[in-house]
Formats: structure tokens, sequence, C-alpha cells
């Protein structure tokens, strides 16, 4: 058997993600992960864990005028995930009431 040049780890991992499609939805889990970051720590207290899928983020918001003001901010936001995400991952961004109101 030839023995072959060494590989990094990442770049094992790199062409796992590539081949099997994964890119796509690791990015979005990215944009979910960095929601705390982009709205800080009050607001995402106020609000719930957001879900992603095929582009569309949804967030629970725990009071109508939260949902309101986040509503009114949308684009800069999807701007600020995707930018944290390093990829077009989020497509829209969806506010819906629930949580403690």
């Amino acid at each position: 058997m030839k023995r072959s040049e060494p590989v990094s780890i990442a770049e094992v991992l790199r062409q796992a993600i590539e081949e099997s499609d994964l890119s796509d939805r690791l990015a979005e889990t990215r944009a979910a992960a960095a929601w705390p970051s982009v709205v800080g720590p009050s607001i995402a207290a106020l609000t719930g864990k957001p879900l992603v899928d095929r582009g569309v983020m949804t967030v629970v918001c725990r009071s109508a005028s939260l949902r309101q003001e986040l509503s009114m901010q949308r684009s800069l936001l999807v701007r600020m995930l995707n930018c944290a995400a390093r990829a077009e991952a989020i497509s829209e961004l969806r506010f819906r009431g629930g949580g403690d109101s």
C-alpha cells in the first residue's frame, strides 16, 4: 500500500463537510449560535433559542413590543447574523409570540 502525504484534521473535516453537503446546515447553526452576541444578553434572555430551517430563522419573543422592535430591525439582524456565520445562512427572519406573556 502506497503511503500518501499527511493531511491536517481541519482539511479532512472540511472535505467531509463538503462531500456530505453539510456546509449550509453548519452555517445555519453558526448563525443561530450567534443570536445572543448579535442582539445582546438582555434581549437574548427575552427570546427563545432560534430555530433555523432552510435559511429561515424563527425566534420566539416573550412580548409583543419586543417582537415589533426586532421586526423593525429585521434586515440589519439578518446581515449581522450572516456576518457572524461567515456565510449567507439566513435569508429570512421571523418572530412569533410565545413564552411568558
